[in-house]
């Protein structure tokens, strides 16, 4: 039997190793449970055949003694979990199938404080501009945060219709955790929709109050998500390699409007063609 896929839901986490979770039933020699939650790998039917430690690009498994488990006595353990970019080499690779990869989404505590901030943010700053009008009556900047807000949203929200369509996530995945490179709809304008969506509901929250109370939350934020649009590059440079590298001189990381101009470039150069 491979894994189970819902073991967070099923297990209990009974201890950490290292800082990684360990979810139970533990009993040695027999039973020694799943390691990691982002990279999960159930030692329990791990053969010890050390795929997963040579195909990872993160190097991020590590060798662990498992004295007299009935199937292999060292296990491959996922040390660092969370430099995991989602390739799914290790888990596609696995005789045993006995690896999970979970997308973690945002980490650390500085991302926890951030999204909800982020969402306050824009509520409070909606209501404050429809109640009492823009504090600095900036009347030019208040229409503009208004027609930035539904541009906002169609670049964060894109991510539902263009991950699930093409990105081809594997059974019972989530949306992020995709196996295909997506270039088509708003990924054909920018690398990073989601993200830039993120910005522009910032910015569109800044200019529909113009209270200075905004701008001080708003700002880091904005700083925050593109921040995390250079680190997710990174990542996605190892799992996709030279095709994603190909992309990212055709498509802008997150200015739309180079993205734009260079989308109709690229159409007009295909209709030339097909002439």
């Amino acid at each position: 039997m491979p894994i189970d896929p819902n073991f967070q839901k099923k297990r209990k986490k009974v201890g950490k190793e290292e800082g990684i979770a360990i979810w139970g039933p533990v009993k040695p020699p027999e039973k020694f449970g799943i390691h990691g939650t982002y990279v999960a790998v159930d030692w329990d039917i791990c053969e010890g055949c050390g795929i997963c430690l040579k195909v990872c690009p993160q190097q991020l498994y590590e060798w662990m003694e498992t004295s007299n488990h009935p199937i292999s006595e060292k296990k491959a353990f996922p040390a660092r979990e969370l430099d995991c970019v989602q390739c799914y080499k290790c888990e596609t690779k696995c005789p045993a199938q006995a690896i999970r990869i979970v997308y973690p989404g945002p980490t650390g505590w500085l991302a926890w404080l951030t999204v909800p901030l982020m969402f306050l943010q824009i509520i409070a700053g909606i209501i404050y501009g429809v109640l009492l009008g823009p504090f600095l009556d900036l009347q030019i900047l208040f229409y503009a945060g208004w027609l930035i807000l539904p541009v906002a949203l169609l670049f964060f929200f894109s991510i539902a219709i263009y991950f699930r369509k093409e990105g081809k996530p594997g059974e019972g995945k989530g949306l992020m955790n995709t196996t295909v490179l997506v270039e088509s709809g708003t990924y054909a304008i920018v690398r990073h929709p989601q993200l830039l969506g993120g910005i522009l509901l910032m910015s569109a929250s800044i200019l529909i109050p113009q209270h200075w109370l905004s701008a001080i939350i708003g700002v880091p934020i904005i700083v925050w998500w593109y921040s995390e649009a250079v680190k997710e590059e990174k990542g996605l440079i190892v799992k996709f390699g030279e095709p994603y590298k190909r992309y990212m001189k055709k498509v802008p990381r997150i200015n739309f409007v180079l993205g734009v101009i260079r989308l109709l470039q690229r159409r007009k150069r295909e209709v030339k063609v097909d002439r």
